[in-house]
């Protein structure tokens, strides 16, 4: 459905009502014009056939007809409409036509019909019928010929009129340019008159609310007119002035409630980074606790052992030197009592080498080159890993900054990781060792030396790879390890100020990468 605005339906609303008043009223005054003009002509076919019939009768009788002829013929002639006049004269009780001008309706009429006028009145009166045909209205006038107070015959007038008048037709289409005029003047003049008055203050109204709608409460109405739009732009202007005090409050609140939520939320991320270091750190002490409890009670149990081993190992050792002395030269004899010694002492080497595992050890550090001391293990570990159809592929960077160690302790590191790795690879495979330097992580503008040992064996689970460093903690079948592997290389490489770091991936392999600070040497 066409939507129009609402100053164009006002305008056709009321132009709709005015045309269709004034149009009511055309037509009705038109209806009456046609009667009065209807009226003023049937008066004058009386008046003309009233004259006919008293000239006639101040004629003395007998008639001459052709003076009769002449008469009527001056009356047809005085009248347009006029088609056809006839004189009846009375003859005794009847009527006979005396003369006639024109046939064209006259032949209807007759004698007695003539006959029958006088019997309706005492008095004979003019009579007059009319007859609508064809558009046009036949009026038939009979006035009475009178002599002496005697009816002497009557005088029938026929006259022919258009059944609306020209002057009515006229009328009618002045009263329809009227109508299409009115409806012109009234429409353009509601129409102008609302967009001045109505529809361009509420348009200005318009513009400032979407102006408003937008964000902008500056949008205010001026130079407003003194009636009810004016007083509405009044009204909204206030509105606007109480939604910006309202909306600067509003505003102010929101900056003091956002600068508070900042400053509790600075506090407290302040608050969570601190706790989250001090958890740190109380995770961290934890678990050097217990691995420190763990090797106190590893080493405390080593030293009960090498105790209780040591002591009977001193009296076997002893009477073994006293059977060596009393043999007197037996050398078969001498030679199991020697075998017994070496088997001896090797036990307590063991003792002492287990000793060794648990303890840490007092010693000077130096500047370590790296990748010698891995060239150095690969030539010791070569046979082992041919034995076990593991391919190594080495990637040390060269010029690579030395380390503040102990040679020997580390070297116990990487044998360590070594023989892991193998282990995680019993059908064989790759291992991959590579040494690089990259600058530290606390942007010190010092250097880290990062050694990553990997294996493409069956790689470690997320259970058994929270737990690779617990002592006693081990996968392997019993007898063949300790669970103090990783343990004791974790505490070496602390030792050293670094840090070892696990990763590995079920079904793909392993891979430790080893964290040391580099040392800062002057070259000439």
């Amino acid at each position: 459905m066409l939507s129009l605005k609402l100053h164009t339906r006002t305008t056709l609303l009321a132009s709709v009502i005015s045309i269709g008043i004034l149009a009511l009223f055309l037509a009705i005054s038109s209806a009456e014009v046609s009667k009065l003009l209807r009226d003023e002509q049937r008066a004058r076919a009386e008046l003309q056939a009233v004259n006919v019939a008293d000239q006639i009768g101040r004629i003395p009788a007998p008639y001459d007809p052709q003076g009769l002829v002449r008469l009527i013929a001056l009356a047809k002639a005085s009248r347009p409409g006029v088609v056809g006049i006839r004189v009846w004269e009375r003859s005794n009780a009847a009527f006979k036509i005396a003369a006639t001008l024109g046939d064209e309706g006259l032949s209807d009429t007759s004698p007695d019909e003539v006959a029958g006028l006088a019997k309706n009145a005492a008095v004979p009166r003019t009579v007059t019928t009319q007859v609508r045909s064809a558009g046009d209205l036949t009026y038939r006038v009979f006035a009475p010929i009178s002599r002496g107070g005697r009816l002497n015959g009557w005088v029938e007038l026929v006259e022919r009129r258009e059944a609306t008048p020209l002057i009515a037709v006229r009328y009618r289409n002045l009263a329809f340019w009227m109508v299409a005029a009115s409806f012109v003047c009234i429409t353009l003049g509601i129409y102008l008159l609302f967009r001045r008055m109505i529809y361009r203050p509420i348009g200005r109204l318009l513009g400032a609310m979407e102006r408003v709608e937008k964000g902008d409460l500056t949008a205010t109405l001026v130079d407003v007119a003194d009636d009810e739009l004016g007083r509405l732009a009044v009204g909204y202007n206030k509105m606007l002035a109480q939604v910006r005090t309202m909306t600067d409050e509003r505003e102010l609140r929101r900056q003091s409630l956002e600068q508070k939520i900042a400053e509790a939320t600075a506090e407290l991320s302040e608050r969570n980074a601190q706790l989250e270091d001090l958890n740190r750190e109380l995770w961290e002490t934890t678990r050097r606790l217990t691995e420190m409890e763990r090797l106190a009670a590893a080493g405390q149990t080593a030293a009960q052992f090498a105790h209780e081993v040591g002591t009977p190992l001193n009296l076997i050792s002893g009477h073994v030197q006293l059977l060596g002395a009393g043999l007197n030269g037996d050398a078969r004899a001498r030679t199991r009592i020697e075998t017994i010694g070496v088997q001896i002492e090797r036990i307590e080497r063991i003792v002492r080498g287990m000793l060794d595992r648990t303890r840490p050890e007092d010693t000077e550090r130096a500047p370590v080159d790296l990748n010698a001391l891995l060239e150095r293990i690969f030539e010791v570990t070569h046979p082992a890993l041919d034995a076990r159809q593991v391919v190594l592929d080495a990637d040390m960077e060269s010029d690579l900054p030395r380390i503040s160690g102990t040679f020997d302790r580390l070297q116990q590191v990487f044998i360590n990781l070594i023989n892991n790795a193998l282990d995680a690879m019993p059908g064989g495979g790759t291992l991959t060792i590579t040494s690089r330097a990259r600058p530290a992580e606390d942007h010190s503008g010092k250097r880290d030396v990062i050694v990553e040992v990997s294996d493409t064996g069956t790689g470690m689970p997320e259970s058994v790879r929270a737990r690779a460093f617990d002592a006693f903690f081990t996968t392997k079948e019993r007898g063949r390890g300790t669970g103090l592997g990783l343990v004791v290389t974790r505490q070496i490489v602390r030792e050293h100020d670094g840090d070892i770091e696990i990763v590995s991936v079920v079904g793909k392999g392993t891979t430790l990468r080893l964290k040391f600070p580099a040392i800062e040497e002057h070259r000439s």
